[in-house]
C-alpha cells in the first residue's frame, strides 16, 4: 500500500508505465523527443497488444504498448524491469514478428515494401555485455562504411539506473529530462520538474496523482506495485547469491592453491633431504610430472 506521503504513482511499474504512456498526448511528444523526426508525429493510434503468430504453430506476442502513426510507421513501447539472459535476441524477435506481419498474405504481386518499426526499451538494468550507456540506439548498418542499410529498423535500449543517481542540473537533453522523470517519479513531493522545456510533463503530474485515482485504479496499481517489489527482492536475492557463491568458489580455489603450493613446498624439501621420488609422492600426493617442475 502506498503512504499518504507518496504523491505519484511508480512509473516503473507496469500499471504505472501503461498509466503514463497509455496517454495518446504524452506519448506523441516522448516519441517526438526520442526520434526527431524529419516531421513532427501527430497522430498515433493505439493497436491490440498481443500479436497472433502467422500458424497455429508460432507462439502470440504480446507488447507493453503498440501503435503506429499516420504514416504507418510502427512503434513498439517495453518496460523492463528483469534483466534475462537472452533479452538482445527478445528484442530482435519482437521486432521481426512486427515486419512479418506486414505481409499481404494471399497477395501475389506484394513487393515486400515494408514500413518503419521502432523500438523502444526502457530498461531498469544496465545491459549484459555491454558498457552502461544511458541511450542506446541501434540500427542496420554496413560494417565497412558505416553507412545506413535500412531505415527501416532502429530500436532505443534506456537505461534508467543511471538517473537514479542524477540531479535536476545534471539533466542536459529532452530525453535527460524524460528518463529522470519516470525513474524519480514515485519520489517526487512537487510537481513535475523540466515543464518549461516540455510542457507535456504538467499532464504527466496530472495522470500520475496518486488523489487523482478511481479506487478500482488504486486497487490495480496496488496489485501492481506489490508484484514490482517481489521482483525487485527476488532480483536482490539473486545477485546476493550468485556474490555469495563467487565468494564461496573463490575461497575453495584459495584452499586449493594454497594447499598446492604447501604440497610443492614440502616435496622440495623432502628431495633437498634425499627422499627418493617415490617416497616423496607418498608423503605430498604430488604426481611424478608434477615433481619434475622443481
Amino acid at each position: 500500500m502506498q503512504t499518504t506521503e507518496t504523491r505519484y504513482i511508480n512509473a516503473l511499474t507496469d500499471f504505472g508505465f501503461k498509466k503514463i504512456f497509455g496517454d495518446k498526448e504524452i506519448l506523441t511528444a516522448f516519441l517526438t523527443d526520442l526520434l526527431k523526426p524529419q516531421s513532427p508525429i501527430k497522430e498515433i493510434t493505439f493497436l491490440d497488444k498481443e500479436r497472433s503468430g502467422l500458424s497455429e504453430y508460432e507462439r502470440s506476442v504480446i507488447y507493453d504498448i503498440l501503435c503506429t502513426a499516420e504514416d504507418g510507421s510502427e512503434f513498439i513501447v517495453e518496460m523492463q524491469n528483469r534483466n534475462q539472459q537472452y533479452f538482445g535476441d527478445r528484442i530482435v524477435y519482437y521486432l521481426s514478428r512486427s515486419f512479418s506481419s506486414q505481409e499481404e498474405r494471399g497477395n501475389p504481386s506484394w513487393n515486400f515494401k515494408l514500413r518503419p518499426v521502432y523500438g523502444i526499451f526502457f530498461l531498469n538494468f544496465h545491459l549484459r555485455d555491454f558498457k552502461p550507456q544511458n541511450v542506446r540506439t541501434v540500427q542496420l548498418k554496413v560494417e565497412e562504411t558505416g553507412e545506413v542499410f535500412s531505415d527501416k529498423l532502429k530500436f532505443f535500449t534506456l537505461e534508467l539506473p543511471s538517473y537514479r543517481n542524477m540531479s535536476e542540473s545534471d539533466c542536459k537533453t529532452k530525453i535527460d529530462y524524460w528518463l529522470y522523470n519516470i525513474t524519480n517519479l514515485e519520489t517526487m513531493k512537487s510537481s513535475v520538474p523540466f515543464q518549461s522545456q516540455q510542457p507535456v510533463f504538467g499532464r504527466v503530474g496530472n495522470i500520475a496523482e496518486l488523489v487523482r485515482m478511481t479506487p478500482q485504479e488504486l486497487k490495480q496499481y496496488n496489485i501492481s506495485i506489490d508484484t514490482y517489489r517481489s521482483n525487485l527482492a527476488v532480483m536482490k536475492n539473486e545477485r546476493r547469491e550468485g556474490y555469495e557463491e563467487g565468494r564461496a568458489e573463490g575461497r575453495a580455489e584459495g584452499r586449493a592453491e594454497g594447499r598446492a603450493e604447501g604440497a610443492l613446498l614440502i616435496a622440495q624439501n623432502l628431495k633437498n633431504m634425499g627422499f627418493s621420488t617415490s617416497d616423496v609422492m607418498k608423503a605430498t600426493g604430488l604426481t611424478a610430472a608434477e615433481l619434475t617442475r622443481l
